[in-house]
């Protein structure tokens, strides 16, 4: 595979045109790559690189020499010779552009160029400097009076290098402007961000890189949003911050014109608080903007490099910072008006500032403030209307900006960046309803890669396209891709029809012909050579690449791509044709139309060639009406390939480029494949599948990543699951404030309860991008305005009645579909409670499941093992006729809801993990970030402002409030406890997952109160990562557990999680060392066995997933010995006197006994740790 994988890449750096490099080839030796360097001057440069140690080790382990015979500039040579320091476990395509990035900045040495601005290639301004670098007239109040442009001996591979590019300053204006610097800086650390320093921030230098970033765990976002945006919480949201002629401070900002300025942005995110110097460089360059992508699918850990990369609205978001934010600086700074206004003002006056403006309407003065009042202070505060602010900071500003920007992103258009004027919170952000803007959303590639949905969610694109399908096919759309000028074929059939609420399903035909009509030119086709043949005197009525259509008496529509036309009247087609899924020719037809291969002992047969009719893929889309536009839907639709079919040629592609359907170009047409984008693009909502689909195996379920442990339980096999999320990025917190607004009013028991949905599979495609409302009636209003639920599946099911539009692509075939919600708990407070739950309050509904009906499936998958225990009042039942299990996991916010007096929020009223909503202006300003360097923290607080020590800074103490827990951190004695030595498997591998999920758990037990979190690791405890000791805590004190403990003076259970070799692939042992349970035989409860091991699928190979987290393990774990049902969980013995511990090998024994009784699969290996070490 080394090998394999190195020949690729050389190809791969060879088709790339990597600015600057000719030609890629292997050498004459082994792992020997040649590249050809042309300067900007002089002769094509040779430059030989040599894999070390040898291929074999190519790319994890291996690094690159390099050597040349040509003779170079001194700069030259240096930067070649500091190759082999980074190239280190790097792949070859990124290797060689990051070398000819060196040599470009090396032989631009004594130019006026950045050495590092190869996006733009701008120069750096020169008014006033003479020849030597030095001004004419120099002044003591201008700190920018001269610099020098002295040789360039900038090295991107080093973090604390700088360009020497400098200006002339006296020692008070250096001064002078080193500590505004330092206060600007040191303004955004103080209101919540984490500062890096890459090069320069320094008064005499002409460039300088700066980032400031926060923790996606710190914006607020629900899990939701943040699985929707393919984000993980423990990595930080960067922004760029590059100036290009010297630090700019607010004041220069605003008195300069907004064009002038040569200050670069760039947003995107990062494993660690800063980037390196080469990946923040390379977010400044298109040369590099897709490079690493491989790497990061192959190594997703590499702790030397942060690993930069674009968020899913970085390019629009660039843009508008790039583009607009000064301007809406300097309205605001002017008018006085928010951000909003500003944008407003900024729309209406065309960009330009009107000085002489009268008194402004009041609708530039309103602002978002219900939006704002939900994001964290660090985010929500407004720098330029902080009175107590003595100076402006800018870089504050912007990164406020653009951490607000992105947080609400789903309120503005991705394009236009206006507010989209719609009901519907969207999950997913999007384009407003100009075409325009979906035009450029679709050609400047602002939205999401369909090749990437494809690849990872298949299921979840075939039932996006399915939904799509049978809203067009029932006419039932409520938009449609207008705007992006799809050339589409003319309407000849009509197919589609009127939708019935109230009509049954019917079988659909397998053949169109009976509706279409023959329209077009005259041709005739060959079926042999594939070829059409057009009369004498005809003009060419296409060109080469354009699509057609082939209508043959008899015969389905067949579609084509021209591929030449240099021989008309004779046009060549492409080999196969395209013909409309489910609607292809009998057996009898394909026989008696398959051409013979010629061979040198037979002669070519006849060509069978018929009369058809030709029709070009020539009309706007656009100018269609909607019954027109319905029926290209469905035509466009049902000329794509399956889902699978894509997935397919995707992996098949990826082994040798970037995978892109646009390549096959002979089997999907422009139009089909802009339909398909749109479909995936536009849908708003989140996705995500949790079940079994109909010809998936057990091991694509496994590289699916698919969580069968979210499954609700009690179900009928035909109904497949998916988590299903709707709403603004905070409608969870607005669900959780009703809650709050109505907990008075409900058993806090059960917060909520759940109900289903259900509602013809036409409407889906709008109800998933509209989400659910009652501004149509389908099925009438008899019990009030809201939207209906029944508790009884049954019910659901009638409303969900299969109708016909099935897209015959489809591998999941579906007929029907409905939702499970999450509702307030306050039936009396409802429009309606009987028969039907009718709700007004749409903040009142969660959405959590979408199921969708198929004809059958392989099997059904495993309940999972801790689920929330629903009102006896109001229970959601199945068409079992049974309760349904909903996962603890999929209503954390609910069931983690309680009752509380204090003043303090709880851990379940926050947002996401890390957000307290705290007011304070100041969010952990002394706590550094993980791995943030002390050098960037002098730099902030230098001149005796040096904030604590370090050691100080990277542990702090656990947020501990005795009046809410009796539970003191740090108190367990080690020498109580079994502790081991490291197991003889550890590998480097597995310690680094250790290690990084061990840092995961700590910042979160760090961030958050410990009478929340339930649970505490001590840091001295873990000497092995393969062995963690973790304490329970804080329980509920109504629960007969909890009331145990304090007789027995017992303040935690301690736990201890062993790890195998086989993780994260193999589940953790996970056993109760103290306390001693009640077992289950003697009336005890918890999941916990006799012998103190736990007895869940979850910690199993049955039910464990790989990408299953340590926080969501010690969650289930809780609650799962916080269930009370069917018996609470109790202790053996409540005196303090009897106290004991249970044994390793009792409670191995234990966890094997329950995996066979319940069926379970033991993990591999799992006897290791009953040996003498536990390994």
């Amino acid at each position: 595979m080394p090998r394999k994988q190195f020949i690729t890449d050389v190809q791969v750096a060879a088709d790339k045109n990597i600015l600057g490099i000719s030609s890629v080839v292997r050498g004459d030796d082994d792992g020997e790559v040649v590249a050809c360097f042309v300067p900007p001057t002089g002769a094509p440069i040779e430059i030989s690189l040599l894999a070390q140690p040898d291929v074999g080790s190519y790319p994890s382990e291996s690094m690159f020499m390099v050597f040349t015979q040509a003779d170079l500039p001194p700069t030259a040579t240096a930067a070649l010779g500091t190759v082999s320091d980074f190239s280190a476990g790097m792949r070859l395509p990124e290797l060689i552009t990051i070398l000819s990035q060196k040599l470009h900045g090396a032989f631009a040495t004594g130019s006026r160029e950045a050495p590092y601005s190869i996006d733009d290639g701008s120069d750096v301004s020169m008014g006033g400097v003479n020849g030597n670098g030095s001004s004419d007239e120099e002044s003591e109040e201008d700190p920018y009076a001269a610099y020098d442009s002295g040789p360039d001996d900038f090295i991107p591979g080093d973090p604390g290098a700088s360009s020497s590019a400098t200006y002339h300053l006296n020692v008070e204006a250096a001064k002078k402007l080193n500590r505004r610097i330092r206060h600007d800086l040191r303004a955004a650390k103080m209101a919540g961000f984490t500062v890096g320093v890459l090069t320069g921030m320094k008064a005499e230098c002409v460039s300088s890189l700066v980032s400031i970033s926060i923790r996606v765990a710190q914006l607020g976002l629900s899990e939701e949003a943040i699985q929707a945006w393919d984000l993980e919480p423990q990595k930080y949201i960067v922004l760029l911050i590059r100036y290009s002629s010297g630090y700019k401070t607010f004041e220069a900002v605003i008195s300069e014109p907004a064009k002038s300025h040569d200050i670069a942005f760039r947003v995107g995110i990062c494993n660690r608080y800063k980037p390196t110097i080469l990946e923040a460089l390379a977010a400044f360059t298109d040369v590099t903007k897709n490079m690493g992508k491989d790497d990061e699918e192959e190594k997703p850990e590499v702790n030397d490099q942060a690993g930069f990369a674009n968020l899913f609205i970085s390019s629009s978001l660039n843009e508008f910072i790039t583009q607009q934010l000064i301007s809406l600086l300097k309205i605001r700074n002017s008018v006085g008006l928010g951000w909003d206004g500003a944008k407003r003002y900024f729309n209406d006056k065309q960009g330009k500032f009107d000085e002489g403006a009268a008194d402004l309407p009041s609708t530039y003065y309103e602002e978002s403030s219900e939006k704002d009042s939900t994001l964290p202070t660090s985010i929500a505060a407004d720098h330029l209307t902080d009175h107590s602010a003595k100076q402006i900071s800018f870089p504050l500003i912007v990164a406020q900006f653009a951490m607000r920007y992105l947080v609400r992103c789903t309120d503005f258009c991705l394009v236009c960046h206006d507010k989209i004027e719609e009901d519907f919170e969207a999950l997913k952000p999007y384009v407003c309803s100009k075409p325009l803007c979906l035009y450029q959303y679709m050609s400047l590639g602002f939205g999401p890669s369909v090749e990437h949905e494809i690849l990872t969610q298949p299921y979840v694109v075939d039932l996006l396209v399915s939904f799509c399908y049978a809203s067009a096919y029932n006419r039932r759309l409520r938009e449609y891709p207008t705007g992006m000028s799809l050339s589409v074929p003319p309407v000849t059939s009509s197919v589609t029809r009127a939708f019935a609420a109230h009509a049954y399903y019917q079988p659909q035909a397998n053949s169109p012909t009976a509706n279409e009509t023959q329209a077009g030119l005259d041709v005739k086709l060959d079926l042999n050579r594939q070829e059409l043949i057009f009369e004498e005197g005809q003009t060419c009525p296409v060109q080469a690449g354009h699509w057609i259509v082939v209508n043959v008496a008899g015969r389905p529509s067949d579609h084509y791509r021209v591929e030449d036309t240099s021989l008309f009247p004779t046009i060549k087609l492409s080999d196969l044709p395209v013909t409309r899924v489910g609607m292809l020719p009998s057996l009898d037809t394909m026989q008696a139309n398959m051409s013979t291969v010629p061979t040198p002992a037979t002669t070519p047969p006849p060509p069978a060639i018929v009369t058809a009719k030709m029709s070009v893929y020539n009309q706007n889309f656009d100018d269609l009406d909607e019954i027109g536009k319905a029926e290209s839907i469905v035509m466009l639709l049902e000329t794509l390939p399956p889902v699978k079919e894509m997935k397919t040629y995707l992996l098949q592609m990826s082994r040798f480029s970037d995978p892109s359907l646009k390549t096959w170009k002979d089997r999907i047409s422009p139009a089909a494949l802009g339909m398909l984008r749109w479909i995936i693009a536009s849908n708003r909502s989140c996705l995500v599948q949790v079940d079994r689909c109909p010809g998936q195996d057990d091991a694509e379920v496994v590289m699916s990543k698919v969580r069968l442990d979210q499954r609700v339980s009690n179900v009928t096999d035909n109904w497949v699951q998916f988590r299903f999320a709707q709403g603004s990025p905070d409608k969870e917190q607005r669900f959780l404030n009703a809650l709050r607004a109505q907990q008075a009013n409900f058993d806090p028991q059960f917060p909520s309860i759940f109900a289903w949905h259900g509602s013809p599979l036409p409407n889906w495609h709008s109800i998933i991008r509209s989400g659910l409302d009652f501004k149509e009636v389908s099925h009438g209003r008899a019990y009030g305005h809201g939207v209906y639920h029944a508790q009884d599946q049954a019910v659901s099911v009638g409303y969900a009645a299969p109708n016909q539009g099935n897209w015959p692509g489809s591998a999941l075939k579906i007929t029907s579909a409905m939702s499970l919600n999450e509702i307030v708990n306050c039936p009396t407070q409802f429009a309606s409670a009987n028969p039907y739950l009718v709700v007004q309050h749409i903040d009142w509904i969660q959405c959590r499941y979408l199921f969708v009906q198929v004809s059958a499936t392989d099997g059904g998958t495993s309940d999972p093992s801790i689920e929330v225990k629903q009102d006896p009042k109001h229970t959601a039942t199945s068409l079992l006729r049974k309760p349904i299990g909903v996962p603890a996991c999929a209503v954390k916010v609910s069931r983690g809801f309680r009752i509380s007096t204090q003043s303090e929020t709880p851990s379940s009223k926050r947002r996401k993990n890390g957000f307290s909503g705290s007011k304070s202006p100041m969010i952990e300003m002394n706590i550094a970030s993980e791995g943030e360097t002390l050098s960037d923290l002098e730099f902030l607080f230098s001149e005796d402002e040096t904030p604590a020590n370090e050691e100080d800074i990277r542990h702090d103490s656990p947020k501990v409030n005795p009046k809410l827990t009796d539970f003191v951190p740090g108190s367990l004695d080690q020498s109580s406890l079994p502790m081991l030595e490291p197991p003889s498997y550890a590998t480097p591998t597995a310690t680094k997952t250790l290690n990084r999920n061990l840092r995961e758990v700590l910042e979160i037990q760090k961030k958050t109160p410990l009478h929340e979190l339930g649970w505490y690791i001590d840091q001295e405890l873990v000497s092995n990562v393969y062995q963690w000791i973790v304490e329970l805590h804080s329980f509920e004190a109504s629960l007969p557990l909890a009331q145990d403990m304090k007789k027995a003076g017992v303040t935690s259970i301690v736990l201890e999680i062993r790890f195998g070799k086989d993780y994260p692939f193999s589940p953790p042992f996970l056993r109760v060392i103290r306390p001693r349970f009640m077992p289950f035989a003697a009336g005890g409860g918890g999941h916990v066995t006799a012998g103190g091991a736990m007895c869940m699928e979850l910690l199993t190979n049955s039910g464990w997933s790989s990408v299953s987290t340590i926080e969501s393990v010690l969650l289930q774990v809780r609650m799962a010995i916080m269930n009370t049902e069917p018996k609470p969980a109790r202790l053996e013995h409540c005196s303090k006197a009897h106290q004991r511990d249970y044994g390793t090998a009792e409670a191995i024994d234990a966890f094997i006994r329950a995996c066979r009784a319940h069926g379970w699969t033991v993990p591999p290996g799992f006897q290791d740790f009953a040996g003498s070490s536990g390994y």
